[in-house]
């Protein structure tokens, strides 16, 4: 199996997949949409071989699963139509590798990393927050290879893991809005027809007091003008921020798209102007670590797909059980649902539950009942709950990559103060998005 999958390349199919979404932008002819969803079964099989570490157990769960629950309702379709649901992902991830790969380029982020390295001791723990936020909204988990590195190697233990704290709790609040992270393309799936600009101008509403809030719990005794000149650090990426979320939001507003639509459509054209507005940006090297970057993201694109996959088998067996019908009867207050969504997904993560597979649960019992719950707060709620399973979550790709880049054990980092963060933004959340259904959004 590894000689075949070395012979075929699975890059090449991620990479045909991602040309066929670019063209379903305009034409979605029948036979390429099969093609594409056989090549997304034909990129699973070769990947098959090289999944690594808990990926594994997690892919077995969560391919028994589907094929226990297939096997006793016999919808064997159900999995063919994961596997379509899958091929838009395929555009997503190949766009977010062109975006990492032009932005590790841009002039922006050297200096941004020089600006840094001159802050004094107290301002660093602010800096790092609000800069893996930035950061991060952006490069996702690549913030970690750009902020880690500027630590330095005789830091105590302890200081280390706080640091290493921070910039995962900046981080993991960046999916609240961030069009770069496949927590909105994912759950923008399962919530359609909310509109980039909802999602991300109530996400950065959230984002900005999950960050203040931060702030007031771990360091809130640092003056004012060093927090100023803590953020100043991080000025020159914030224009390029601002005009890619414009862009995608402009897209999404102007031809009627998804955000997840948008991203596939508008990063070629942000890469574009990237390259051709810097004079240091490399197109080979662009390309090159493109090219290579597409073999970083196979474990993603798997349980990603395996996911969507489970959740249309979950969907077709619950939806014949009645078992959404039956709690429609119960009547539950709306806070109460948007605290259940976020805390259901969150507590999963604790035990090893990837966000993924609780939200698909979630999602699938929550979104036929009559909840009184508006898309807008739903899928927010439902970002929020993925923020904390990344935040927290023992088996979550922001956790391990964490505890990789700053050498802090994934557990002290799960299991932490950020584990106390959770639950006061938690709380803090479920009342603004409560205030929010009740009085904008009904």
């Amino acid at each position: 199996m590894k000689k075949t999958a070395r012979f075929f390349r699975p890059e090449i199919a991620l990479i045909i997949v991602w040309g066929l979404e670019l063209l379903f932008l305009a034409w979605v002819p029948p036979f390429l949409e099969a093609l594409a969803a056989w090549l997304m079964i034909l990129y699973l099989l070769l990947n098959i071989p090289f999944i690594r570490g808990e990926n594994i157990i997690l892919c077995l769960l969560i391919g028994t699963s589907t094929a226990l629950i297939t096997a006793y309702s016999g919808n064997w379709l159900t999995i063919y139509k994961g596997c379509q649901d899958a091929t838009i992902f395929m555009g997503f991830f190949g766009s977010i590798i062109l975006l990492r790969a032009t932005a590790q380029q841009r002039p922006e982020i050297r200096l941004t990393r020089d600006l840094f390295k001159k802050l004094k001791a107290k301002q660093t723990n602010a800096a790092f927050l609000v800069g893996a936020h930035l950061i991060g909204s952006v490069l996702v988990v690549g913030v970690m290879a750009i902020l880690a590195p500027i630590l330095k190697s005789t830091v105590d233990p302890v200081s280390r893991r706080r640091v290493a704290e921070v910039c995962q709790r900046g981080m993991c609040l960046a999916p609240l809005w961030s069009p770069f992270w496949v927590a909105s393309a994912f759950v923008t799936q399962k919530i359609p027809g909310v509109s980039a600009w909802q999602i991300m101008g109530i996400g950065l509403v959230l984002a900005t007091l999950g960050l203040v809030v931060s702030h007031l719990m771990f360091v809130g005794s640092i003056r004012l003008g060093d927090l100023r000149r803590a953020l100043w650090g991080f000025m020159p990426i914030l224009p390029p921020v601002i005009v890619c979320g414009f862009v995608i939001v402009s897209f999404s507003a102007g031809m009627g798209l998804s955000s997840l639509e948008a991203l596939i459509a508008t990063v070629p054209l942000i890469t574009v102007i990237a390259l051709v507005s810097s004079k240091t940006s490399s197109v080979k090297k662009v390309i090159r670590d493109t090219w290579r970057g597409n073999k970083t993201v196979n474990n993603e694109v798997i349980i990603v797909t395996m996911a969507l996959i489970l959740g249309r088998v979950l969907e077709a067996s619950i939806g014949n059980a009645g078992l959404a019908d039956s709690l429609s009867g119960l009547a539950l207050p709306s806070w109460f649902v948007i605290a259940c969504v976020i805390g259901i997904i969150t507590m999963a993560s604790l035990v090893g539950v990837h966000q993924l597979v609780s939200i698909i649960v979630v999602l699938i019992i929550v979104i036929p009942m009559e909840t009184g719950v508006s898309a807008i707060v739903l899928l927010q709620a439902t970002l929020v709950g993925w923020a904390f399973a990344s935040m927290v979550g023992i088996t979550a790709i922001s956790t391990a990559t964490a505890s990789n880049m700053f050498g802090v054990p994934r557990s002290k980092l799960a299991y932490g103060p950020n584990l106390r963060f959770v639950s006061v933004f938690g709380a803090v959340v479920v009342l603004c998005l409560s205030a929010a259904n009740a009085f904008l959004f009904t």
